[in-house]
């Protein structure tokens, strides 16, 4: 049995996921208006910001927000075609405000709005993207009224090929700073999008080889120093900002395991 399909499996029979997968779909059927076109007042926001996106600001130089879809199987879509069950069920969406207790009159907000954004993009992309736009030119404008750089992180939490399926996005924008993780080998990418390549308990040679820094989990806890070098290459402290495209070449991004995930025995966690 493949990754792919234990993940699909699990999040199947997974009963907080699947009753908030109902609840998006109630959300947006509410959302819809009679000739098909979307309410967004009454949709969540599609750029966000978390903490660790913040400490990526630099103190006011650039202006951070990423896209947080539903990762892995968890909307009924999969938005990580190379997701290992380790990251699958380690994943940082249920980390920070995803925890899985994090409910609010027995709704978990932050679940609900990823699920919802995800089924939009997969099921009316058209409007997704045009309000995808609508976002970042705002963002774009607050950082240059603020005089900083704006970045953005599409997969925050999803790994698709933003510039195979949305090429205009590094076109539109000249000086928007545009990065990522991803764990899908040889990525053909634009000059201005800047990735990190995500080590997974099954693919680690690969990591290796990809040309790329390597963002790697450690089971090690917060306030605790990482190793200084992993597999020959300097260990850099990937948990005191998310600003990859700041990063110098050859590194190794050392990552603390968020939630439970500090108990996983995959492989996923070194």
């Amino acid at each position: 049995m493949t990754d792919n399909i234990k993940l699909r499996n699990h999040y199947e029979n997974d009963a907080l996921v699947l009753r908030h997968r109902t609840l998006a779909r109630e959300r947006i059927t509410n959302a819809t208006r009679a000739d098909g076109s979307l309410d967004w007042s009454r949709l969540p926001k599609l750029l966000t910001t978390n903490p660790k996106l913040l400490k990526s600001d630099k103190g006011g130089e650039y202006l951070s927000a990423g896209l947080m879809f539903a990762p892995t199987w968890i909307s009924g879509y999969n938005m990580c075609p190379y997701a290992t069950y380790g990251c699958g069920t380690n994943c940082l969406t249920w980390s920070g405000h995803g925890q899985r207790h994090m409910l609010h009159d027995n709704v978990h907000n932050v679940l609900l709005a990823r699920i919802v954004r995800t089924i939009i993009y997969m099921e009316s992309r058209e409007q997704f993207m045009q309000k995808l736009h609508k976002e970042l030119r705002a963002h774009v404008r607050k950082a240059h009224k603020l005089g900083a750089t704006p970045a953005f992180r599409p997969n925050t939490t999803s790994d698709i090929l933003w510039e195979k399926r949305h090429a205009e996005l590094f076109t539109t924008y000249p000086d928007l700073v545009i990065y990522d993780y991803t764990a899908v080998p040889n990525r053909k990418v634009p000059d201005n999008y800047n990735l990190t390549f995500s080590r997974k308990e099954s693919n680690e040679q690969t990591a290796l080889d990809s040309g790329l820094n390597i963002a790697a989990v450690f089971r090690i806890k917060k306030g605790q120093p990482l190793p200084k070098t992993w597999q020959g290459r300097e260990v850099i402290d990937g948990d005191l900002s998310d600003a990859r495209f700041l990063d110098k070449a050859g590194v190794i991004v050392g990552l603390r395991p968020k939630g439970a995930s500090f108990d996983d025995t995959s492989g996923f966690v070194i």
